[in-house]
């Protein structure tokens, strides 16, 4: 083996030690943290109060009657389909209301006419009865 020059080290250089304060530090804030949690958890009531029960059925409640009303709601409100044949029905309703008022007003006047000109008999008279 060749000597080694007067600045070359025989041993390879070790790579440098990671600083183990940080890693402490860091392991502490970690156990502070779940310290923490577990007390939070522990001081917390595991069942809700008769006030939040009621609180939640009001809300639950409310939310039930906006639900339905908006069902209703888009269940009363037509289509723009349904609105033109509910709209072409209404109209149709008022013409044939309209003929008939037509019909009955012409009706009426054939039946004054006929009155009219059907010859009169006299007030004594029998109306044709056989008796």
């Amino acid at each position: 083996m060749p000597a080694p020059g007067p600045n070359l080290d025989p041993d390879p250089p070790l790579p440098p030690k990671p600083d183990s304060d940080a890693a402490w530090w860091v392991a502490g804030v970690v156990a502070v943290i779940a310290i923490v949690a577990v007390a939070y958890m522990a001081t917390m009531p595991s069942a809700p109060s008769d006030q939040q029960l009621a609180a939640a059925a009001d809300q639950g409640r409310a939310q039930g009657y906006v639900e339905g009303a908006q069902t209703a709601q888009a269940v009363l409100t037509p289509s723009p389909a349904q609105q033109s044949l509910a709209d072409e029905a209404a109209q149709a309703r008022v013409d044939a209301q309209a003929a008939a008022d037509r019909a009955a007003a012409s009706a009426d006047r054939a039946n004054r006419d006929a009155s009219a000109r059907a010859p009169q008999q006299p007030e004594g008279s029998d109306s044709g009865s056989g008796g």
